[in-house]
């Protein structure tokens, strides 16, 4: 059970980097639209979820999806956490403000469930850090109607 676990782990920790690297591709606009849909398809499967079903979960519903028994999976969280925090980046640099704001939303609320805790990830930001990166995104982000860029 222990080597699973520890496996389990890897696979996360090393989805997670993929992750923080499609984050700063998109960045620098060097991230085309179908590595990045594939790579978040990957990586939240890596984490038991479907990206379609976590981009369509009400903020409400998803840490439930996350925690059916109560109990949080701390890396499976934290990894859906960072595949909707690079979603709603890729989201906020094409322009789409609205659906930007939900899954950046979205990963905070998980960020949350894990930050009590922590993820306990070799060689990534604490939880608490990235809800400060995902509150400083969306307060950057011009209310609906007006500001979209294209």
């Amino acid at each position: 059970m222990m080597v699973q676990r520890d496996y389990i782990l890897r696979v996360i920790e090393e989805l997670g980097a993929v992750l923080i690297a499609l984050r700063r591709a998109i960045l620098g606009g060097s991230a085309r639209a179908a590595d990045v849909e594939d790579t978040l398809r990957r990586a939240a499967a890596g984490a038991g979820m479907d990206l379609d079903l976590a981009r369509a979960a009400s903020i409400d519903a998803l840490p439930a999806m996350m925690a059916p028994t109560g109990e949080v999976d701390p890396a499976r969280c934290w990894l859906l956490a960072e595949v909707l925090m690079t979603d709603g980046v890729s989201l906020l640099s094409s322009g789409e403000t609205d659906l930007a704001r939900s899954s950046l939303a979205k990963a905070a609320a998980l960020f949350t469930l894990v930050a009590p805790e922590g993820a306990f990830l070799t060689g990534f930001p604490e939880a608490s850090e990235r809800i400060g990166e995902i509150e400083a995104m969306l307060a950057g982000i011009t209310p609906s109607g007006n500001g979209r860029s294209s």
